[in-house]
């Protein structure tokens, strides 16, 4: 069944997020339930590319009426590989939890299932993050982004260069800004290029194909310049078609192809009972 006023829930998790071992404080635990629950309730999770489809050529008739989308931010080896976090043991990867999910359901089940994984482009920057996030073990390496891709489960797209972060030092910033973690405040041509161009390069020679056409804006800031003046002429060019926030809507046929909006878990929902909300709102 399709429906051509289509209305399509994007669900992002972040694999760094691990601070219990619960549905409420686990990433890991709430994509994997949050799974089941999507499939039990009836709901189809399609591709973003299928979706990027629907809302660039208006093909919503293409899209199943209960639709979502997953996507993952930041692009942790937490998304690829099972690692134990601290006091909370082993955590099952993300691209795992779908295999698994495929393993007890069948292909048939849902045979669109993937998600997109978001990736910081600068490995100086990353090599800083890992440090100043994740205990500096490593865990922001690209070496699974190409197998990833390949594979199919996780597809791999720009999330930035240096993410803005405010942890990194002076030497590895665009600019001495005191508000550098405020990715809000990109703004010309040159710098947009730095954040942009710059990864869209980095990330074809790493994967050795063209990136997901999707960016996703860290912290879910949107440059007005970014999003209303740089996408716009040059998006497409760099083989980039839509960009995501982190505006809490689902994505519709009125929605802007240069802010489409995304659900956060944890912020938007924090139950199986709050996302059965979102999806049904």
């Amino acid at each position: 069944m399709t429906s051509l006023t289509a209305r399509v829930p994007v669900l992002t998790y972040h694999s760094n997020n691990v601070d219990g071992t619960d549905y409420p404080t686990n990433d890991h635990i709430g994509l994997a339930e949050d799974l089941e629950l999507i499939h039990q309730a009836g709901y189809r999770v399609i591709s973003l590319e299928r979706l990027i489809q629907a809302v660039i050529f208006a093909e919503w008739h293409t899209v199943p009426a209960r639709s979502v989308v997953i996507t993952l931010d930041d692009g942790s080896l937490f998304d690829w590989k099972d690692l134990s976090y601290r006091d909370f043991g082993t955590q099952r990867s993300m691209v795992n939890i779908l295999r698994d999910f495929r393993s007890r359901h069948g292909h048939d089940a849902q045979p669109e299932l993937q998600a997109t994984s978001f990736v910081i482009g600068s490995p100086k920057a990353r090599q800083v993050l890992e440090t100043s996030c994740l205990l500096g073990q490593g865990w922001m390496s690209d070496e699974w982004w190409r197998m990833a891709h390949q594979e199919g489960l996780l597809r791999i797209a720009n999330h930035s260069w240096d993410h803005r972060h405010e942890s990194l030092p002076p030497k590895l910033k665009y600019s001495d800004s005191a508000q550098y973690g405020q990715f809000a405040d990109v703004e010309g041509q040159h710098e947009c290029d730095w954040q942009i161009r710059q990864t869209q390069k980095y990330l074809t020679r790493i994967l050795g194909d063209s990136p997901a056409p999707a960016f996703a804006y860290p912290f879910g800031h949107v440059p007005d310049y970014l999003a209303d003046n740089y996408f716009p002429a040059n998006g497409e060019k760099l083989g980039l078609l839509i960009a995501m926030t982190t505006e809490a809507a689902p994505v519709t046929s009125s929605s802007s192809r240069w802010r489409l909006p995304r659900y956060v878990f944890r912020r938007d929902w924090q139950s199986p009972d709050e996302l059965m909300k979102i999806l049904k709102s």
